[in-house]
């Protein structure tokens, strides 16, 4: 960013003039060099291009010449503290870099900011001008008190001026918007600026730019009065405040996950073995997590984004609506003190009580809306109402035009940032007080009306389709609005705790009929499905490549996480599961997620759950079961969570003792023959085993009886599934698969059987799976205190569980639970090589 020129600069005249003199000197060059040599001599010389020969300027393109006489202009007024001054050239310089019909926009801009001109402009947004214009009109102290008013609505004017153009240097000069957002105190003096209404919407759309682009989060806690800031602005303002709200409360994942350990971790010694890291407490609370906490402070903060949500349109707040007029008058229409005061005056005695009448048409509107829901969708059908055709009617002559000139803000362009913010809530640190207070909000009813009125017809296939992003691509402003609200919703039922209560919402139908939004389950309500039914059935009519199938299915998993056995059996009567089986047996090319969508999504419907598991096995007739398992086999990273849920619901039956009995019916067969999972050969998976049930009959449960009798096969590819440098935080699933085979085996005495036939069929895959538990390990013991929450609540099974294990099979190579047991010599040589992908030797 180029530095502004000292206040020694010659006047706009005087360049003129020196302009004329130098173009007949002969010698021009001499004044160039002179120059630089006079600074290097000196120590004065220029800092900024408007200081330079003005032989040198009149060498540039003629519509960058007077950018420099423009910018020591408002340098002279700066330094004159002439606000109205100031003001004028504003107006000049915006017409010269803001007008798109002008031939040299793009060069003009650059110009601006070459010649200084960006930090002029941050002068005169901060410049403490003087307000003592028309301090001597006739009046006393009403007179003085009105001028006073008058100068400080031409100072918000030239204030927003400044907004504007720094916002328009922001979208086309490369580096601008940057270097505004490392200075911290511009930052937070914007958020000063969004206290009035005149500059409100100009401080808001640059704050958004400038902190889309800042490497660090925004502190919301070091903005003065931050809390009572926030708690004063309209339902509209606080709408178009969430656009800033989403840049301080999500923070991507952090860390470089993929594939990388600590050195420490990584290094096997064969005398000392591995190093062995602490476990650490949970993090302390990040900057996001601080910001979160700072919103919540704000008085009623979660009822009005909930209230927000409700309504389709907003009404135009008309808070400080007089200032703004006066100073679009101020800004366009060269009038004197005197007569501008005049005008205030009749504009407020004139106009005051339509205004009144309207503040308070709008607060019975409101009221009216939130006790009658059915009456604002009544409203939005008809079209705008009386109350905001008079709205609209005023803003057409008085209302300054640069921001929602309509007067509404429609659907898509403020319940996304909305919802975008409370679904940052709803997963912050506080994520149970949040989701509990917005269901107690009737968060849940309100999702489930906005659920209507998004078009959730059949998607297209997305290989026909072609966005901003090319082939394939199918994002657009409505894909936006879906998928935010549809994250709303996998982050209001995700929670590593009991969470029924709030998820009994989603089943219950939205109460059109009631007074309030609160839901009363008392109440018979035939009107509409509950919420969680309507997600069942969009996501069984979606198409498998459909942009949105992913999130509806998170949605649905995060219902059925950690859900009980009726909510499981009622998801599962809508047909999901037949849905899901059919998917995946229709074979063909399928794309990246659908196959693991599926898989995932069937094994949170069964785990632990008896019932469906029994029905799962009636579904997997004739060939059906022989294709499932041929999907299952040669897809394990995308099939290994379901894996997993048989594993652990198996091991649930049996510590519940759910096997079959003449009095219940029947169950699943509870098989127990010890030796034949450690006999592992190199033979293909077996699936029709004749010895064990030659005809399959209702009795006995297919799936179970396949991963009883391939488990040690199961497991050696799973360990191998994922390499070391592709493991990441989306697939360290597999790695969790692999583990609970092993917590398990241990947990009954066989983990060295194991270890021993894992041993005699390929030791490579024990030196390759202990260098991926190096990442485990990483992943989960350093500042992971919610991942490891998670891991236990999904499993069962307490994370000392998980850690015990790991620790035996990365004990050191004499112990004979260790996975480099048999080659202590050549152990770690072994594993250096399995992590790097290079061949073992035969020894290994």
């Amino acid at each position: 960013m180029a530095l502004g020129c000292e206040s020694t600069s010659s006047s706009p005249e005087r360049w003129r003039r020196d302009s004329s003199a130098r173009s007949s000197s002969s010698s021009s060059s001499r004044s160039v060099l002179s120059c630089v040599l006079g600074g290097q001599i000196s120590g004065r010389g220029c800092k900024g291009l408007r200081q330079l020969p003005c032989t040198l300027l009149r060498s540039l393109q003629p519509s960058v010449q007077a950018v420099a006489p423009l910018c020591m202009e408002l340098e002279a007024a700066l330094i004159e503290n002439q606000g109205e001054a100031c003001a004028r050239v504003l107006s000049t310089i915006s017409h010269t870099i803001c007008e798109l019909n002008s031939p040299h926009l793009q060069l003009n801009r650059e110009a601006f900011v070459l010649f200084g001109g960006d930090v002029l402009l941050l002068r005169c947004l901060f410049c403490p001008f003087a307000t003592t214009e028309g301090s001597g009109s006739s009046g006393g102290n009403a007179g003085a008190a009105g001028s006073e008013k008058l100068a400080s609505i031409k100072l918000l004017s030239l204030q927003k001026e400044c907004l504007n153009i720094l916002r328009e240097l922001c979208c086309t000069v490369t580096y601008f918007t940057e270097s505004l957002a490392a200075h911290d105190d511009f930052v937070i003096n914007l958020f000063g600026l969004m206290g009035f209404y005149s500059t409100f919407d100009c401080a808001v759309v640059l704050a958004e730019e400038v902190l889309a682009v800042r490497e660090d989060t925004l502190r919301v806690q070091e903005i003065p009065n931050f809390t009572s800031l926030v708690h004063k602005f309209s339902s509209r303002q606080l709408a178009s405040f969430c656009r800033v709200l989403a840049m301080v409360v999500f923070e991507p994942e952090a860390g470089n996950w993929t594939g990388q350990v600590d050195v420490g971790l990584n290094q096997t010694s064969v005398e000392t073995g591995p190093s062995k890291p602490k476990m650490e407490e949970e993090p302390g609370w990040t900057v996001v997590d601080r910001n979160h906490d700072a919103i919540l402070l704000i008085p009623d903060i979660l009822s009005r984004l909930v209230k927000l949500l409700m309504l389709d349109k907003l009404p135009f707040s008309h808070e400080s609506v007089l200032s703004s007029e006066v100073s679009a008058f101020a800004m366009t229409m060269s009038v004197n003190g005197s007569a501008l005061e005049s005008l205030y005056n009749a504009v407020s005695e004139g106009r005051g009580h339509i205004l009144e009448d309207v503040r308070a048409s709008n607060t019975r509107a409101e009221m009216h809306v939130m006790i009658d829901p059915a009456l604002q969708s009544q409203q939005t059908m008809a079209g705008t109402n009386s109350m905001d055709d008079r709205v609209v009617n005023w803003n057409i002559t008085f209302l300054d035009r640069t921001g929602l000139s309509t007067g509404v803000i429609h659907l898509a362009t403020h319940h996304v940032e909305v919802l975008f913010v409370l679904c940052a809530l709803c997963g912050g640190k506080k994520r149970e007080q949040v989701q509990n207070r917005l269901g107690e909000l009737g968060l849940v009813g309100v999702l489930t009306q906005l659920f209507d009125k998004l078009d959730w017809k059949a998607t297209q296939s997305r290989s026909s389709s072609r966005g901003i992003h090319g082939v394939g691509c199918a994002c657009n402003p409505k894909s936006a609005l879906k998928i935010q609200y549809l994250r709303l919703i996998h982050n209001f039922c995700d929670r590593d705790s009991c969470n029924q209560v709030n998820k009994q919402l989603l089943l219950l139908p939205a109460p059109f009929k009631e007074s309030s939004w609160f839901p009363n389950p008392t109440a018979e309500v035939k009107d509409s499905d509950g919420l969680m039914l309507k997600i069942l059935k969009v996501l069984i009519k979606e198409p498998a490549d459909s942009l949105y199938r992913f999130w509806l299915a998170s949605c649905v998993e995060a219902f059925l996480g950690g859900a009980d056995s009726k909510n499981q059996e009622f998801v599962a009567s809508t047909g999901l599961m037949e849905h899901l089986l059919a998917e995946i047996l229709k074979g063909g090319f399928q794309c990246a997620t659908s196959l693991q969508i599926n898989f995932d999504l069937l094994g949170e419907l069964i785990k632990f759950n008896q019932t469906l598991f029994q029905q799962l096995n009636r579904l997997l007739v004739g060939d059906k079961f022989d294709r499932f398992v041929e999907v299952l086999v040669t897809n394990l990273v995308d099939s290994n969570v379901f894996v997993r849920s048989v594993v652990l619901s198996l091991d649930y039956f049996r510590r519940h003792q759910w096997a079959e009995s003449a009095s219940n019916g029947p169950g699943l067969v509870a098989i127990s023959a010890p030796e034949k999972r450690t006999n592992m050969s190199n033979a293909d998976y077996r699936v029709n085993d004749s010895s064990v049930a030659a005809n399959y009959d209702a009795k006995f449960c297919k799936v179970t009886a396949f991963v009883f009798h391939n488990t040690l096969r199961l497991l050696r590819d799973l360990m191998c599934a994922v390499r070391l440098s592709d493991v990441n935080q989306d697939n360290i699933c597999v790695l969790n698969t692999v583990l609970i085979f092993f917590i398990f085996a241990e947990r009954d005495g066989e983990l060295q059987l194991y270890l021993q036939a894992l041993r005699a069929a390929d030791h490579h895959v024990l030196c390759t799976f202990r260098s991926l538990l190096d990442f485990w390990r990483s992943y989960y013991l350093r500042k992971r205190g919610r991942e490891c929450i998670s891991l236990q609540y999904s499993t069962q099974l307490d994370f000392s569980d998980w850690l015990h294990v790991v620790d035996l099979l990365c004990s050191q190579p004499d112990s004979p639970t260790s996975l480099l047991y048999s080659l202590p010599s050549m152990g770690a040589q072994c594993m250096a090589l399995a992590a790097s992908g290079e061949p073992l030797p035969q020894q290994c």
